[in-house]
């Protein structure tokens, strides 16, 4: 359920030399009476509109991986997905300069030998 809460104050905004927001503070009226019960820690965009209101969009929360790790390697995984299925990543950077076909076969075949599917 939403509720939409109103409280009387002053907002303090503190910008820098290039005018962007450092801080900002909100002051209210009635300081000793308590606004919510229960505390939130949410994250998400904090704007402050030219009428002087602010507007606070939340951001959705992380995605969590939806996978369990079966075994792991130098350069991947052989994972389970909750979809049931398996999910072998691989990942090689270049800098490391090695035999890119040579190395991913070599690891693939050692990720998937000794499991029992």
């Amino acid at each position: 359920m939403r509720q939409v809460i109103s409280i009387n104050g002053v907002s303090v905004v503190t910008t820098d030399e290039n005018n962007s927001v450092v801080n900002v503070q909100f002051l209210p009226d009635d300081e000793f009476t308590p606004v919510l019960e229960k505390s939130s820690k949410v994250s998400g965009q904090l704007q402050l509109m030219r009428n002087g209101t602010f507007d606070f969009v939340p951001s959705k929360p992380r995605q969590r991986a939806k996978s369990t790790l079966l075994r792991k390697a130098a350069h991947g995984r052989l994972s389970a997905t909750r979809d049931e299925a398996y999910q072998l990543t691989l990942k090689l950077y270049k800098r490391e300069g090695l035999e890119v076909k040579e190395t991913m076969l070599r690891e693939a075949v050692e990720l998937i030998s000794n499991i029992k599917f």
